[in-house]
């Protein structure tokens, strides 16, 4: 699944890039549309899956990812197959835009049903496999995560061998076969892993009443009242959850941990990593897929070497030293990047460029493991759920900033201005962290 995930993932910019070859708008569009989606509506799956039994949740969340991969590569292949966008005839262009919509509505539903897969697995099934014990939980957390972090380098370099061997649509082809396959794979792994776990059997609390509005007790005496007391009755539980949701803001703004949290959603607001809307500008630049998946993999192995540096740091310095000092560091590892975006263009810069970018994600890792043990050990079990909430919240809301500013600036010729904004954020991120 995490290997299917990262592949996609990838593989989506190159291909919008490779269709629409002299803006960024495109595939800032997808990724401002994925991640809009994850902050509207994550809390909708997640309440769905709170009154909704292990196994039927999961048994729809990965039919829904897995043929969201497949709609988009359909989408993909129509307009590899039968669209030039740069000879594109002008009563031809509305069905194009038309087909990349649907991909981007795709993007939307792959999203909340990649929401869905980590909250039934990682935060329900994981926990329950590990019935209470937390260093078994920390290993199996540990391996997970290693795993995304393997598939993040060795897919990108995949994706370059493919597409060198044959072609875009050849990889777009194999991309939207492989989903369909890996879709049963996984159906019939999940359900071996079940069978193999008698505690996931168990019935759990399902909350359909609190999380569905379903009237239960005192509300059910009510149903034959006034029409006018019902609208008054209405109108206070809409108020009173808009106070309710003020409430809460003021207790994680108030939070010790505020400014821990915020400096840590303020660097998602960067496109200075080799993912997304930079793989596209690459692309622009000239770069081949094979270069980017190298680029990309020497990332993600040094992020790799982060998460082993992170616990020798924080017993040498402590979680908060640690915290800040890898900000800091990770702000100074951008410095040569930001250069190579104003001096002449050469393979040096180049050098600079993936350089920086790999030694500030080594510190990223570090710091975004320090941050997690941070609020793990200073929020109370009673508010776990508000506080990560908000969090969660403030993360895409800085995610989707990204997006805003290649979309404004969506010439590839003025990347370099969504670029020094990033990493302007991550500074104010160390200033904050620091205050």
């Amino acid at each position: 699944s995490t290997w299917n995930d990262r592949f996609f993932e990838f593989a989506t910019f190159v291909f919008i890039m490779d269709i629409f070859k002299d803006t960024l708008l495109p595939s800032s569009l997808y990724g401002f549309v994925f991640t809009a989606s994850g902050i509207l509506f994550s809390s909708v799956v997640g309440k769905w899956i709170d009154c909704t039994a292990r196994l039927q949740a999961i048994r729809t969340l990965i039919p829904v990812k897995r043929i969201s991969n497949v709609l988009a590569s359909l989408g993909f292949l129509v307009l590899f197959t039968y669209f030039d966008y740069e000879a594109i005839p002008e009563d031809a262009k509305p069905l194009c835009y038309t087909i990349f919509g649907l991909i981007v509505a795709t993007g939307g539903a792959l999203k909340l049903s990649s929401v869905g897969v980590s909250i039934v697995v990682e935060k329900d099934w994981l926990v329950m496999m590990a019935q209470s014990n937390s260093a078994v939980l920390t290993r199996v957390n540990s391996i997970m995560r290693r795993i995304e972090l393997v598939s993040k380098m060795v897919t990108p370099l995949m994706f370059g061998f493919v597409v060198a061997a044959q072609s875009p649509r050849f990889c777009v082809l194999f991309i939207g076969f492989w989903s369909a396959i890996s879709m049963f794979l996984e159906l019939h792994l999940i359900q071996k892993v079940y069978d193999c776990i008698p505690c996931l059997s168990e019935d759990k609390e399902l909350m359909v009443g609190h999380y569905l509005g379903v009237p239960t007790g005192d509300d059910m005496s009510g149903a034959d009242e006034d029409p006018s007391d019902t609208l008054s009755r209405n109108h206070k539980h809409h108020t009173s959850y808009f106070k309710r949701v003020y409430r809460d803001w003021l207790i994680y703004y108030n939070h010790p941990i505020f400014a821990v949290s915020l400096s840590y959603a303020m660097i998602y607001m960067s496109v200075l990593s080799i993912a997304g809307t930079m793989v596209s500008w690459l692309k622009w630049k000239g770069y081949s897929d094979s270069h980017i998946g190298g680029m990309r993999s020497i990332m993600t192995l040094l992020a790799i070497v982060g998460t082993f540096l992170m616990p020798l740091m924080s017993r040498r310095w402590g979680l908060m030293k640690t915290a800040q000092v890898s900000l800091i560091l990770e702000w100074l590892a951008l410095i040569p990047v930001i250069c190579s975006f104003f001096i002449y263009q050469s393979w040096f810069t180049g050098v600079l460029l993936i350089a920086g970018i790999s030694l500030s994600r080594m510190c990223v890792w570090i710091f975004d493991l320090s941050q997690m043990q941070i609020l793990q050990e200073n929020v109370t079990n009673s508010q776990t759920g508000l506080i990560h909430g908000w969090h969660f919240t403030l993360c895409n809301l800085f995610d989707l900033g990204q997006f805003l500013l290649t979309m404004i600036w969506s010439d590839p010729q003025l990347f370099k201005i969504p670029a020094t904004i990033s990493f302007l954020m991550i500074f104010l991120a160390a200033c904050t962290f620091s205050r």
